[in-house]
C-alpha cells in the first residue's frame, strides 16, 4: 500500500484525538472532507476557529457561553440562590 499525502495523514491523526473517533471513522472523515467541496472544509475550519476564539466557560456557573459572565448569570431577573446542576452541558 503507498503511503497516504501527509495533510491526510496529519487530519486523520487530528481526528483520532478527539474522543470517540477511532482511526477508521478519522479515516471516513478525512476521506469525506477531500472527495467533498471546498466550501465544506472551510466552513468546518471556520466553526473550529470561531469555538475556539469566541467561546469560554462562565466564570459564575462554568456553562458554555460566549460572554462572561454568560446570559443566564448577567439576567437581572434571575435569582442568584436557584441552581440548575446538570452532568454535561450539551
Amino acid at each position: 500500500m503507498r503511503p497516504l499525502a501527509q495533510p491526510v495523514t496529519n487530519l486523520i491523526e487530528a481526528f483520532s484525538r478527539l474522543p470517540g473517533i477511532g482511526p477508521k471513522s478519522a479515516s471516513r472523515l478525512a476521506y469525506f472532507l477531500l472527495r467533498s467541496d471546498e466550501r465544506i472544509a472551510l466552513d468546518l475550519a471556520a466553526a473550529l476557529t470561531e469555538l475556539k476564539a469566541k467561546t469560554l466557560f462562565c466564570s459564575i456557573c462554568h456553562n458554555i457561553a460566549d460572554s462572561n459572565p454568560c446570559a443566564v448569570c448577567s439576567d437581572t431577573e434571575r435569582s442568584p440562590s436557584v441552581i440548575c446542576v446538570v452532568e454535561e452541558p450539551l
